[in-house]
């Protein structure tokens, strides 16, 4: 719901309000329907309502306040507040706004700062990979290690990467690429990859840098500013690896006769349709989706990047997979930093940089709730789990599993039983054969949640904002759905009320003032005369527009004119000056002298319920609504601390 979507957007972007006199904020101004509401939440609303540079009626806005509060009252008088739909939709409010509350925001700041200033710049790498995985151990680490060393010290000395990458590297692609990555950017490599070539030179290669999947020595072969995106369409016909020579050359030979016909001026579209291996973008005219640097194959993307004007298409591009030819159809450059804040934050949640965001946020809650280990139970878990724990086929002995906590903070702790039974159920799901380095990482992973979970509990208590937004949130909810059925459903489906309101109230909805006449104009200087003089004499006369018609128009032209009909008022400037009543009037019609002759006076009356019912249902909502509000005020009490309302007034009167 639009109302519902807008209470979120207005919470998750307010800015945090001081209110002068914190016992005042504590103070009950008010009690509604037996809830209290205190003078700090009545203070916020008040500012929250009033807009920028004018002064609101505070007396005014105390009775509005009321009246909402008495709607949020008759709420949960109808429990509302109890149902399960209630509750889904304000812990979902409140999980999307506890976000903000739970992360080292100062952190993801810099994370957002930094990725943003590398998303301007592609980097072009080669690398060679020496296999080894997280949970090695030391020796095969060690190993590894020393093999890497050992391959870039031969590049240093003078061996050409491609080489030594072909004959060392584990990765599968290096048969393909020879190691060269292409171009890429922010979030296309794994990050400590990421980060040691963005800190490398032009030219330069790294000292062996251990990631996930084992050691890499990265050569920065170029930098360059950001492309920003591409829209292109394609036709691919397709030569992947392992086809053979003729069917290869069919492929290079289609592509070429493809080529041929664009240049005689084929539709690019057509000819994708009709011949594109790419079936996908075929259907659509080989249009693909908007992609950057390193979104696609090396070869593909850099030849679409190439083309310089909207429309050019290159000549048959060859990539590993297929022979292509490629049309530009737009290109955008890199955004701003704003514009592009919330793409980034999308992907840093999706990639391990949010668990350093985590991981800071964790550390500074430690501190703040004076986190302790004990180190007797540490030392006990670390002597007591062995292989088989760790991969988890085996359990800990429980008579043997100690008394007393492994870790304590503010109120909480965690028994040894029960950190014993949350290894059981993680399996192996730790990568390692140190049974030190197993539990203080289990240790890691388990305080990581519960801390946050407490932090998360106790949000209302520690930060007015958040509980003031909750508060919102919560009236917020319940005001829509007892407003639905109060007032806003009835208004759609009571369509027996809605009669009835009309019946009371149709002569509130009438039809404008009207007359049925007939005008005579003369297009003559004298015809104001003319007219009287013809009228006067006629008017008893059955055939008088006849006869009038004779007397005018005798040589066939048009010197009198007459029109008949109804009018109403606003219909005809000239004809609202008039008197109605019934007789003629002299008048002026398309500047010539006219004679208007009122025969009926059309009083206004109700309009067909039919035709006013869309206009209706807004005053019928009013009426529903001040019936509502009247029941409200005889339903329920209010009661109001005038002292501390006086308080208020002169809180905000000095701002």
């Amino acid at each position: 719901m639009k109302i519902r979507l807008s209470l979120l957007i207005i919470a998750l972007f307010l800015l945090p309000f001081i209110c002068n006199g914190q016992a005042l904020n504590d103070k009950v101004l008010m009690i509604v329907g037996g809830k209290d509401v205190t003078a700090g939440e009545f203070i916020r609303m008040y500012k929250k309502s009033s807009e920028p540079g004018k002064t609101q009626d505070i007396d005014s806005y105390l009775q509005q306040y009321v009246v909402f509060k008495l709607k949020v009252a008759d709420a949960m008088n109808a429990g509302i507040d109890t149902t399960k739909a209630y509750k889904n939709e304000l812990n979902g409010y409140r999980n999307q706004l506890a976000q903000n509350y739970l992360t080292d925001n100062q952190a993801k700041e810099k994370l957002l700062e930094k990725t943003y200033q590398r998303s301007l710049t592609e980097i072009n790498a080669w690398h060679i990979l020496i296999s080894c995985s997280e949970g090695a151990k030391p020796q095969d680490t060690l190993s590894a290690w020393q093999k890497a060393s050992d391959i870039r010290e031969r590049i240093m000395n003078g061996e050409p990467f491609e080489e030594v990458a072909r004959g060392t590297s584990d990765d599968p692609s290096v048969k393909i690429n020879g190691g060269n990555l292409g171009y890429f950017t922010v979030f296309q490599m794994i990050m400590p990859f990421e980060d040691v070539a963005y800190k490398l030179k032009k030219g330069a290669i790294s000292e062996p840098v251990r990631t996930p999947y084992g050691y890499h020595i990265i050569k920065v072969a170029d930098k360059r500013p950001s492309k920003g995106k591409i829209l292109i369409a394609h036709i691919m016909k397709a030569a992947p690896p392992g086809t053979d020579e003729k069917e290869s050359k069919l492929a290079e030979e289609s592509i070429n006769n493809i080529y041929k016909e664009l240049q005689s001026g084929a539709s690019f579209s057509e000819l994708a349709k009709k011949y594109s291996d790419h079936k996908e973008s075929a259907a659509l005219g080989g249009k693909l989706t908007w992609f950057g640097t390193g979104e696609l194959i090396p070869e593909l993307s850099e030849a679409a990047f190439a083309l310089s004007d909207t429309g050019k298409y290159t000549k048959p591009v060859r990539t590993i997979y297929a022979w292509h030819i490629i049309k530009l159809l737009d290109k955008k450059s890199p955004g701003t930093f704003e514009e592009t804040k919330s793409y980034l934050e999308s992907k840093i949640n999706q990639s391990y940089l949010n668990s350093l965001s985590k991981k800071s946020f964790v550390e500074q809650l430690k501190k703040e709730y004076n986190f302790k280990i004990n180190q007797t139970v540490f030392n006990w878990f670390v002597k007591n789990t062995d292989t088989l724990i760790i991969k988890g086929k085996a359990k800990y002995n429980k008579s043997d599993i100690p008394s007393g906590y492994v870790y304590s903070f503010a109120n909480q702790y965690l028994t040894a039983k029960d950190f014993a039974a949350f290894i059981e159920r993680r399996g192996s799901m730790i990568v390692t054969n140190d049974p030190e380095t197993f539990i203080d990482k289990s240790i890691e992973a388990r305080v990581s949640d519960h801390i946050i979970k407490y932090e998360n509990s106790i949000l209302e208590k520690k930060y007015p904002d958040f509980r003031y937004l909750m508060n919102e949130f919560h009236d917020g909810i319940l005001l829509f759905e007892i407003s639905g059925r109060k007032v806003w459903n009835k208004v759609q489906e009571d369509s027996t009320g809605l009669r009835r309101y009309y019946d009371e109230h149709k002569q509130n909805y009438l039809t404008l003032k009207g007359i049925e006449a007939k005008i005579y104009t003369l297009k003559s200087l004298k015809g104001e005369k003319m007219l009287k003089s013809a009228y006067k004499k006629y008017s008893r006369n059955a055939d008088m527009d006849k006869l009038m018609l004779s007397k005018f128009n005798k040589k066939g032209d048009s010197l009198l004119v007459i029109n008949e009909g109804k009018w109403f008022k606003g219909d005809d400037p000239e004809m609202d000056k008039l008197s109605w009543i019934k007789g003629p009037q002299s008048a002026i019609k398309n500047g010539f002298p006219s004679l208007v002759v009122i025969n009926n006076v059309l009083e206004p009356v109700p309009l067909p319920f039919e035709e006013v019912q869309g206009e209706m249902m807004t005053g019928y909502q009013e009426f529903l609504e001040n019936e509502w509000i009247r029941q409200l005020k005889e339903k329920y009490t209010v009661k109001i601390d005038n002292l501390v309302f006086n308080e208020v007034k002169k809180s905000l009167n000095n701002e």
